[in-house]
């Protein structure tokens, strides 16, 4: 027999011994005592005892029902609710008079298991105590399940881990900065490959054949030698301003440089146009210029040109994949100085396109709010009823 001693809440010392029925040779599955029912076909019985492989119960009043197999309902009563478990069992009768049955669980490991074992040592080392019939929390259990708080971190941790942090999001900070990178380059923003050449417009005059340049006059007139050249050939070679017509000089035009054929010397200007810049591009990008993209070039000093579309064709000979442009800039945006440079392009969609300019319309508006609100602080109206409020203060 096994005998369980519980205590009391109300009294704290009084002890209650009830005779439990033995477990049979299963000793390391020993019953305790503690309040619960057990409910079988909506009949309750009064619990005896319990462990984690069978139960005893007793005050059933119906008929034998030794050997049958039926799901028992266990319940646990704490103050305000209960806690049931619904158990496999197969009974077998203990005693006749007081309808005692030993409650075999068919399967010790079901789902009930945690739940029950956690009852059953909860009770035992006193976490659960049993007030008027009821399972309850005691005081001392609460405050022992209430964490203690953590310990303060020293110094050195908290700027470790402060450290950490920014760590983390400077590196978040720079994959997004990737990511945007990545989309403004390869989705909106389109590189030009290879360099365009900013040229003056007018009649280009070029070198017929390899030599070197041995006179130049940028103030040539009409029927005047423009440019002599001394061919590697051993000729002397002249060329002449074929109107009256301002003559722009390249890097080229200088004596004692050296020319390939086809090196542009000077340029005819027949009007007031200032300098062009030509590339070849892939056909997709002059469509897209077509459609209303921006072209923009990057001058070598670093400043940002907008580029307004002047020409687009089809290079001769060539296979439709290519297409030669030219461009025209902002008059003064390029000078003499500029001719013969070369330049990086870029071809922006248009719809990115007029996305950027919204935001720099709107960061222009504040710029320009922030500047008026500056500068009617200055405002003798305003200064003096400043003035005036704070006198009366």
């Amino acid at each position: 027999m096994l005998m369980e001693h519980h205590p009391n809440a109300e009294t704290d010392a009084e002890e209650t011994a009830i005779e439990l029925p033995d477990n049979g040779h299963d000793t390391d599955h020993p019953s305790i005592w503690m309040p619960f029912s057990v409910f079988i076909d909506g009949r309750e019985l009064e619990g005896i005892g319990v462990s984690l492989v069978a139960a005893y119960a007793g005050g059933w009043h119906g008929g034998d029902m030794s050997g049958d197999r039926v799901i028992a309902r266990f319940s646990f009563q704490f103050e305000g609710y209960s806690v049931v478990l619904p158990i496999e069992v197969r009974a077998e009768l203990e005693s006749a008079s007081g309808g005692v049955y030993k409650l075999v669980f068919l399967n010790p490991t079901g789902p009930h298991l945690p739940h029950l074992r956690y009852l059953m040592n909860a009770y035992l080392v006193g976490d659960l105590v049993q007030i008027n019939e009821l399972l309850r929390v005691p005081p001392e259990a609460r405050q022992k399940s209430v964490a203690a708080p953590p310990p303060r971190k020293s110094f050195r941790e908290r700027m470790r881990r402060l450290a950490g942090a920014g760590m983390v999001a400077a590196l978040t900070l720079g994959l997004i900065a990737l990511t945007l990178y990545t989309i403004h380059y390869h989705i909106f923003v389109h590189r030009v490959p290879g360099l365009a050449t900013v040229t003056p417009a007018g009649l280009p005059l070029t070198a017929p054949e390899a030599g070197q340049i041995a006179y130049v006059d940028a103030n040539a007139g009409e029927g005047d030698v423009v440019f002599s050249l001394q061919s590697a050939r051993g000729g002397m070679l002249n060329f002449s301003n074929p109107c009256d017509c301002r003559i722009v000089l390249t890097e080229n035009g200088a004596v004692g440089a050296t020319v390939l054929p086809g090196t542009p010397i000077a340029y005819v200007r027949t009007d007031d146009a200032g300098p062009t810049i030509k590339v070849t591009m892939p056909d997709d990008l002059a469509k897209l210029l077509l459609f209303g993209a921006e072209a923009h070039a990057s001058l070598p000093n670093g400043d940002d040109l907008p580029l307004t579309v002047k020409d687009v064709k089809a290079e001769d000979g060539a296979s439709g994949t290519t297409a030669l442009v030219t461009f025209s800039a902002a008059p003064d945006a390029l000078t003499a100085a500029d001719i013969g440079k070369t330049v990086a392009l870029t071809v922006t969609s248009k719809p990115y396109a007029n996305f950027l300019e919204r935001i720099k319309t709107r960061l222009s508006r504040f710029t320009a709010t922030k500047e008026m609100s500056e500068r009617a602080k200055a405002w003798p109206l305003i200064g003096n009823a400043q003035a005036a409020t704070e006198t009366g203060r």
